[in-house]
C-alpha cells in the first residue's frame, strides 16, 4: 500500500489518500530495463506481481510515464526474459518508483505468471491457523 500526501491549505487537515493494489506482491531481485527520456535506464526489481511492481532505477521517474519494459526474471541457474509492451509509472519517490502494467502478450504473461506463482510465500491455511501442537 502506497499513501499519497494531498496538498495542504492553512485551515486543512493534512490528509493522506491510499491506493490499494490489485494483487499482493512477491520479493524478488531481478533486474530490468525501460527506454524513456531518450535513455536506455537499467534498475532491480524488489517487489513483482502479476499486475506490477517496485523497483529502483539509475534515475529518476516521473508518474505517468508510459513505456517498454524488459525484467529479467532470474530462477536459479535459467534466466528468462519478459517483454511488457506497455507498463505506467503509477507512484514515483526519487529513483523509486511503482510501475504497473498496462499490456503484454500470453506468451510473456504466461512467464510472469509462472515465475510469481513459483516464488509466491505460502499462505497459511484457515486449518493451519487453527491447529494447536501440545
Amino acid at each position: 500500500m502506497r499513501s499519497e500526501t494531498k496538498s495542504y491549505k492553512p485551515g486543512e487537515s493534512l490528509m493522506k489518500t491510499y491506493a490499494v493494489r490489485k494483487k499482493p506482491r512477491t520479493f524478488v531481485q531481478c533486474q530490468f530495463c525501460y527506454f524513456g527520456d531518450g535513455t536506455l535506464t537499467n534498475g532491480i526489481v524488489w517487489d513483482l506481481s502479476d499486475t506490477g511492481w517496485r523497483a529502483t532505477g539509475q534515475r529518476p521517474v516521473r508518474v505517468g510515464t508510459e513505456t517498454t519494459v524488459y525484467i529479467t526474471l532470474q530462477n536459479g541457474t535459467k534466466s528468462y526474459n519478459v517483454l511488457i509492451d506497455a507498463a505506467i509509472v503509477r507512484w514515483s519517490d526519487g529513483r523509486e518508483a511503482g510501475w504497473e502494467i498496462v499490456r503484454m502478450d500470453e506468451a510473456n504473461r504466461t512467464r510472469l505468471l509462472d515465475f510469481v506463482e513459483h516464488f509466491k510465500p505460502l499462505e497459511r491455511t484457515s486449518e493451519a491457523m487453527g491447529r494447536t501442537h501440545w
